[in-house]
């Protein structure tokens, strides 16, 4: 008796899973295909398909439903090339075609240093700090990496 509702309750499960599927797949087309992701609607397209052929016992074909899906996919991604396209053209006809480039200010730093032994080592330090300065002026950024508080990985 076990050996009987053990094999029920797969082919139960079989029907169920193949059921979801069919589902999840429908919605996931009508899903995508309302965001504008033509080429993953048309796959989910394909596969709710070939689940509504398996599920009414069509005679339909592996080849014949391949040969569908893939030009379904093939559409959607012309589909998705166009929105493309028709947004850079769109984009492309706002900005005017003989705009000035932006000035940026760029920063010259002439680094010479002193290594004889009679060097002036505050000087070379000052040196040094000055360039700091006018880097991170020129980063944009006021104040060092900041250390995180307490022990860390490299302290141990």
């Amino acid at each position: 008796m076990w050996p009987l509702a053990i094999f029920l309750m797969l082919v139960v499960a079989f029907y169920w899973v193949a059921f979801y599927i069919s589902v999840i797949a429908w919605l996931n087309a009508v899903g995508h295909l309302i965001k504008g992701n033509f080429t993953r609607a048309a796959a989910w397209f394909a596969v709710g398909c070939g689940m509504l052929f398996w599920w009414f016992d069509e005679n339909v074909s592996f080849e014949q439903w391949w040969q569908m899906s893939i030009l379904f996919v093939v559409l959607g991604a012309l589909a998705t090339f166009a929105r493309f396209y028709n947004r850079h053209r769109r984009a492309a006809q706002v900005v005017t075609p003989f705009e000035p480039a932006p000035f940026e200010p760029t920063l010259n730093i002439n680094i010479k240093f002193d290594v004889s032994p009679h060097a002036d080592r505050r000087a070379v330090h000052d040196d040094l700090a000055a360039i700091a300065s006018a880097l991170r002026g020129a980063i944009g950024t006021a104040q060092g990496q900041r250390r995180i508080s307490g022990p860390t990985i490299i302290d141990q």
